[in-house]
Parts: structure tokens; C-alpha cells; sequence
């Protein structure tokens, strides 16, 4: 019974991805979680959005510092406060029928999880905070539409760190947006108790030489 049940899984699995391929129906969360396991796409970032499937490229290498040192500078407050930090786009649900999965940069939880409660797959709640870094091939359009499925998911802040403008946007449901710049302060409110950064020091990367001369400058 369970061999006969696991190949009609299979077989609905292949079917899917047929479909997928044909490209004129909407890929399905289980068809997406498929096509993410094959090898065509082992160094390909994929989300799907209402039915369609998103395929981005590996990210550079000034979008992936930036991540490190967002994900650090949470993790301290994490340390701190008992919370959890995902990072290595993690995937999430966001709506079904049609099925949106989404990939943030990095995302946060505030409560603190049992480990045998965390998921191998893809995170069974949704964070309180997620941050996207842009990237030069992101499109602003395309920025805007992630921060709103975010926020209706139920998702309550969206940070938006942009390294060339040296910005973050702050987006939280039923508020206006709010873009900060270098000489302002990044606060987590009350989705994040007690957390603020200086905005310039996000862009202060470690391992930088624009990040070593601010150190000498302050050390005179």
C-alpha cells in the first residue's frame, strides 16, 4: 500500500513538472518545491509569484556581503533576546491557490522555536521581520511588489537595504513607507524591542576598504 502510494506521488510529481515545462499553466507550491531540486537549477535562486516561476541568478558579491552583515548585526540582538535569524533565502509561503513563494535575503523571528520544531524544509511560520537587499538587476517594480505580498501575508516589517542609494526603506502594514538615509537611525519598534541601528553602519562592511578608513579616521 505505502509503495503504491509513493509511486502515484511520484508520478503526480513528474506529471507536474511536465506541466511546469509547457509553460501555459501556473506551477503549484509542489511543483515549485520539484523543479527546485533539479539540477538545471542547483545555482539558480527560485521564488514563485501567484503561479509563475521566478528564476534569478546567483547573487554578486556586494549583495552577499551586505547580507553577512545584516544577518550579523541581527544576530547580536538575536544573542541577546532569545530570537532566530534565517538567512540563505529562506523560502516562504505566502499565499495558495495561486501559490506565492517568496525568498528573502534574511528574515527574523522574535520567539525562540524548539530545534526538534525546526523544519529541513521550508519554515513552517512565517517571521516577524524580513530584509531584502537590492541587488543592480532588481527591479523597482518588482522591490514593490515583494514588500506588499510580505505585508499581506501578515508579515510585520520589511526592511529594504539598498547599498548603492546607502538607504533603507521601512514598510510596515497600514503605515506609511519611510526611507532613511546615512545620518538617520534604523529602529525595530515594537516587532523588534529595543533594536536600532545607525543606518550608516549597515553599510560599513567588514573586510572593506571604504570600512578600514572610516576605523582610522576614528581612531585619530
Amino acid at each position: 500500500m505505502e509503495e503504491e502510494s509513493m509511486t502515484t506521488a511520484l508520478a503526480g510529481e513528474r506529471a507536474e513538472l511536465l506541466r511546469v515545462e509547457r509553460r501555459h499553466e501556473l506551477v503549484t507550491l509542489e511543483g515549485f518545491l520539484g523543479l527546485s531540486q533539479r539540477e538545471e537549477y542547483a545555482d539558480k535562486r527560485l521564488e514563485l509569484d501567484e503561479g509563475r516561476l521566478i528564476i534569478m541568478p546567483p547573487a554578486g558579491e556586494m549583495h552577499a556581503r551586505e547580507c553577512a552583515w545584516v544577518v550579523a548585526i541581527l544576530m547580536d540582538y538575536a544573542r541577546r533576546t532569545g530570537g532566530g535569524v534565517l538567512c540563505n533565502n529562506p523560502g516562504l509561503v505566502l499565499s495558495r491557490n495561486p501559490d506565492t513563494v517568496r525568498a528573502p535575503d534574511v528574515a527574523y523571528c522574535r520567539e525562540a522555536v524548539p530545534l526538534q520544531e525546526v523544519s529541513a524544509g521550508l519554515p513552517a511560520r512565517l517571521p516577524q521581520l524580513v530584509v531584502e537587499v537590492v541587488s543592480p538587476t532588481d527591479r523597482p517594480n518588482e522591490v514593490v511588489r515583494k514588500v506588499q505580498q510580505y505585508l499581506r501575508a501578515g508579515i510585520a516589517m520589511v526592511w529594504v537595504v539598498d547599498p548603492e542609494d546607502r538607504t533603507v526603506g521601512v514598510y510596515r502594514r497600514g503605515r506609511e513607507p519611510q526611507v532613511l538615509g546615512e545620518g538617520e537611525v534604523l529602529s525595530g519598534e515594537e516587532v523588534l524591542p529595543g533594536f536600532s541601528v545607525a543606518v550608516a553602519e549597515l553599510f560599513r562592511l567588514p573586510g572593506t576598504v571604504l570600512e578600514m578608513r572610516q576605523q582610522e579616521e576614528g581612531r585619530r
